[in-house]
Protein backbone atom coordinates (compact mmCIF):
# COMPACT_ATOMS: atom_id res chain seq x y z
CA UNK A 1 0.00 0.00 0.00
CA UNK A 2 2.83 2.42 0.86
CA UNK A 3 4.14 2.14 -2.70
CA UNK A 4 0.91 3.69 -3.94
CA UNK A 5 1.48 7.01 -2.17
CA UNK A 6 4.05 8.43 -4.64
CA UNK A 7 1.77 7.36 -7.49
CA UNK A 8 -1.17 9.07 -5.80
CA UNK A 9 0.90 12.23 -5.41
CA UNK A 10 1.87 12.22 -9.08
CA UNK A 11 -1.75 11.66 -10.07
CA UNK A 12 -2.85 14.55 -7.87
CA UNK A 13 -0.22 16.80 -9.45
CA UNK A 14 -1.39 15.80 -12.92
CA UNK A 15 -5.02 16.51 -12.05
CA UNK A 16 -4.10 19.88 -10.58
CA UNK A 17 -2.15 20.83 -13.71
CA UNK A 18 -5.05 19.69 -15.87
CA UNK A 19 -7.58 21.73 -13.87
CA UNK A 20 -5.35 24.80 -14.07
CA UNK A 21 -5.52 24.57 -17.87
CA UNK A 22 -9.28 24.05 -17.91
CA UNK A 23 -11.51 27.09 -17.81
CA UNK A 24 -14.71 26.70 -15.76
CA UNK A 25 -18.05 27.31 -17.43
CA UNK A 26 -18.94 31.02 -17.63
CA UNK A 27 -20.97 32.31 -14.68
CA UNK A 28 -23.02 35.51 -14.72
CA UNK A 29 -21.53 38.51 -12.95
CA UNK A 30 -23.43 40.41 -10.28
CA UNK A 31 -25.68 43.24 -11.44
CA UNK A 32 -27.82 45.82 -9.68
CA UNK A 33 -30.83 43.55 -10.10
CA UNK A 34 -29.00 40.34 -9.22
CA UNK A 35 -26.47 40.82 -6.45
CA UNK A 36 -25.72 38.96 -3.23
CA UNK A 37 -22.98 39.87 -0.77
CA UNK A 38 -20.85 37.19 0.84
CA UNK A 39 -17.31 37.17 2.19
CA UNK A 40 -14.13 35.13 2.39
CA UNK A 41 -12.30 35.28 5.70
CA UNK A 42 -8.80 34.53 6.95
CA UNK A 43 -7.49 33.65 10.39
CA UNK A 44 -3.94 33.87 9.07
CA UNK A 45 -3.78 30.20 8.12
CA UNK A 46 -7.19 29.11 6.88
CA UNK A 47 -9.86 30.68 4.64
CA UNK A 48 -13.61 30.37 5.27
CA UNK A 49 -16.76 31.18 3.34
CA UNK A 50 -19.22 33.56 5.03
CA UNK A 51 -22.60 32.87 3.43
CA UNK A 52 -26.23 33.68 4.30
CA UNK A 53 -28.15 30.58 5.36
CA UNK A 54 -31.08 31.40 3.10
CA UNK A 55 -28.80 30.85 0.10
CA UNK A 56 -28.88 27.12 0.94
CA UNK A 57 -31.87 24.92 0.02
CA UNK A 58 -34.28 24.53 2.89
CA UNK A 59 -34.28 20.77 2.40
CA UNK A 60 -30.50 20.52 1.90
CA UNK A 61 -28.01 19.00 4.36
CA UNK A 62 -26.66 22.29 5.72
CA UNK A 63 -30.05 23.67 6.68
CA UNK A 64 -31.16 20.26 7.94
CA UNK A 65 -28.16 20.14 10.28
CA UNK A 66 -28.65 23.73 11.49
CA UNK A 67 -32.25 24.78 10.77
CA UNK A 68 -32.10 27.96 12.89
CA UNK A 69 -28.93 29.38 11.35
CA UNK A 70 -29.06 32.79 9.69
CA UNK A 71 -25.43 32.67 8.53
CA UNK A 72 -22.83 29.98 7.91
CA UNK A 73 -19.05 30.15 8.25
CA UNK A 74 -17.73 27.19 6.27
CA UNK A 75 -14.22 25.86 5.79
CA UNK A 76 -12.59 22.74 4.35
CA UNK A 77 -9.38 20.97 5.29
CA UNK A 78 -7.43 17.93 6.43
CA UNK A 79 -9.35 15.93 9.03
CA UNK A 80 -6.44 15.32 11.39
CA UNK A 81 -5.08 18.85 11.52
CA UNK A 82 -8.45 20.61 11.41
CA UNK A 83 -10.15 18.53 14.10
CA UNK A 84 -7.22 17.83 16.45
CA UNK A 85 -5.03 20.85 15.74
CA UNK A 86 -1.78 20.92 13.82
CA UNK A 87 1.03 18.71 15.11
CA UNK A 88 4.16 17.25 13.47
CA UNK A 89 2.51 13.88 12.79
CA UNK A 90 -0.62 15.07 11.02
CA UNK A 91 1.31 17.84 9.24
CA UNK A 92 3.64 15.30 7.65
CA UNK A 93 0.77 12.95 6.84
CA UNK A 94 -1.26 15.68 5.14
CA UNK A 95 1.63 16.56 2.83
CA UNK A 96 3.11 13.09 2.28
CA UNK A 97 -0.03 11.44 0.90
CA UNK A 98 -3.75 12.11 0.36
CA UNK A 99 -5.73 12.21 3.60
CA UNK A 100 -9.38 12.44 4.53
CA UNK A 101 -11.02 15.85 4.59
CA UNK A 102 -13.69 17.53 6.67
CA UNK A 103 -16.03 20.45 6.19
CA UNK A 104 -16.29 22.73 9.22
CA UNK A 105 -19.68 24.40 9.50
CA UNK A 106 -20.42 27.09 12.09
CA UNK A 107 -24.05 28.15 12.32
CA UNK A 108 -24.61 31.70 13.51
CA UNK A 109 -27.53 33.95 14.32
CA UNK A 110 -25.72 37.02 12.98
CA UNK A 111 -23.28 37.94 10.25
CA UNK A 112 -19.88 36.27 10.83
CA UNK A 113 -18.22 39.58 9.95
CA UNK A 114 -19.70 40.87 13.21
CA UNK A 115 -19.36 37.63 15.18
CA UNK A 116 -15.67 36.91 14.44
CA UNK A 117 -12.56 39.06 14.70
CA UNK A 118 -11.13 37.83 11.40
CA UNK A 119 -9.84 39.54 8.31
CA UNK A 120 -12.22 39.19 5.39
CA UNK A 121 -12.99 40.36 1.87
CA UNK A 122 -16.53 41.10 0.73
CA UNK A 123 -17.49 39.69 -2.66
CA UNK A 124 -20.53 40.57 -4.75
CA UNK A 125 -22.02 37.54 -6.46
CA UNK A 126 -24.83 36.95 -8.89
CA UNK A 127 -27.49 34.45 -7.90
CA UNK A 128 -25.90 31.96 -10.27
CA UNK A 129 -22.45 32.42 -8.74
CA UNK A 130 -23.77 32.10 -5.20
CA UNK A 131 -25.71 28.96 -6.15
CA UNK A 132 -22.54 27.50 -7.68
CA UNK A 133 -20.66 27.93 -4.40
CA UNK A 134 -23.55 26.59 -2.33
CA UNK A 135 -23.90 23.54 -4.56
CA UNK A 136 -20.15 22.85 -4.36
CA UNK A 137 -20.18 23.05 -0.57
CA UNK A 138 -23.18 20.76 -0.18
CA UNK A 139 -21.86 18.32 -2.79
CA UNK A 140 -18.63 18.06 -0.80
CA UNK A 141 -20.49 16.62 2.19
CA UNK A 142 -20.60 12.86 2.65
CA UNK A 143 -24.23 12.02 3.42
CA UNK A 144 -25.67 9.08 5.31
CA UNK A 145 -28.63 6.98 4.18
CA UNK A 146 -31.05 9.57 5.57
CA UNK A 147 -29.35 12.38 3.62
CA UNK A 148 -27.71 13.94 6.70
CA UNK A 149 -24.04 15.02 6.64
CA UNK A 150 -21.66 12.53 8.20
CA UNK A 151 -20.77 13.85 11.65
CA UNK A 152 -17.06 13.63 12.56
CA UNK A 153 -16.64 15.83 15.65
CA UNK A 154 -17.93 18.87 17.46
CA UNK A 155 -16.83 22.09 15.78
CA UNK A 156 -14.64 24.96 16.93
CA UNK A 157 -17.45 27.40 17.75
CA UNK A 158 -19.39 26.44 20.91
CA UNK A 159 -22.39 28.48 19.71
CA UNK A 160 -23.14 25.72 17.21
CA UNK A 161 -20.71 24.05 14.83
CA UNK A 162 -19.59 20.66 13.60
CA UNK A 163 -17.03 18.87 11.48
CA UNK A 164 -18.62 16.80 8.71
CA UNK A 165 -16.92 14.23 6.49
CA UNK A 166 -15.75 15.60 3.13
CA UNK A 167 -15.61 13.76 -0.19
CA UNK A 168 -12.35 15.26 -1.49
CA UNK A 169 -8.87 14.24 -0.42
CA UNK A 170 -6.46 16.69 1.16
CA UNK A 171 -2.93 16.54 -0.24
CA UNK A 172 0.07 18.69 -1.08
CA UNK A 173 -1.56 19.92 -4.27
CA UNK A 174 -5.00 20.50 -2.75
CA UNK A 175 -4.66 22.32 0.53
CA UNK A 176 -7.49 24.12 2.29
CA UNK A 177 -6.93 27.47 0.62
CA UNK A 178 -6.31 25.96 -2.81
CA UNK A 179 -9.61 24.10 -2.49
CA UNK A 180 -11.43 27.29 -1.48
CA UNK A 181 -9.89 29.24 -4.35
CA UNK A 182 -11.02 26.54 -6.79
CA UNK A 183 -14.62 26.85 -5.59
CA UNK A 184 -14.47 30.62 -6.08
CA UNK A 185 -13.01 30.19 -9.56
CA UNK A 186 -15.88 27.88 -10.46
CA UNK A 187 -18.23 30.69 -9.41
CA UNK A 188 -16.64 33.06 -11.91
CA UNK A 189 -14.27 34.99 -9.65
CA UNK A 190 -10.75 35.82 -10.78
CA UNK A 191 -8.54 33.95 -8.32
CA UNK A 192 -5.55 33.60 -10.61
CA UNK A 193 -3.73 30.26 -10.34
CA UNK A 194 -5.59 28.45 -7.57
CA UNK A 195 -2.56 26.32 -6.70
CA UNK A 196 -0.62 29.40 -5.67
CA UNK A 197 -2.81 30.19 -2.67
CA UNK A 198 -0.98 28.27 0.02
CA UNK A 199 -1.97 30.89 2.58
CA UNK A 200 -5.28 32.77 2.72
CA UNK A 201 -3.55 36.13 2.55
CA UNK A 202 -2.72 35.65 -1.14
CA UNK A 203 -6.30 34.67 -1.90
CA UNK A 204 -7.76 37.66 -0.06
CA UNK A 205 -5.27 39.99 -1.72
CA UNK A 206 -6.24 38.65 -5.13
CA UNK A 207 -9.94 39.05 -4.39
CA UNK A 208 -9.26 42.58 -3.18
CA UNK A 209 -7.82 43.42 -6.59
CA UNK A 210 -10.18 41.52 -8.85
CA UNK A 211 -13.52 40.82 -7.15
CA UNK A 212 -16.31 43.38 -6.72
CA UNK A 213 -16.87 44.12 -3.04
CA UNK A 214 -20.24 45.84 -3.40
CA UNK A 215 -23.28 45.67 -5.62
CA UNK A 216 -23.10 47.86 -8.73
CA UNK A 217 -25.39 50.84 -9.28
CA UNK A 218 -28.55 50.32 -11.27
CA UNK A 219 -27.91 49.54 -14.92
CA UNK A 220 -24.31 48.34 -14.39
CA UNK A 221 -22.61 44.96 -14.07
CA UNK A 222 -19.51 44.17 -12.05
CA UNK A 223 -16.36 43.52 -14.04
Amino acid sequence: MARLYPLAGLLAAFMLALSACTRPAPVAAASADDCHLAAISSNGWHANFYLPADAFPGDGPMRAAFPDARWFAIGWGDEGAYVDGVNPLNSIAAIAWPTRSVVHVAALGRDPREAYLSEYRDVALSGEALATIVDALETELVLDEAGAPGFVAEGLDPRGSAFFAGRSSYHAFQTCNVWTAARLREAGLDTGWTGGHLLPSSLLNRLGRTAPSSCPPSGEETR
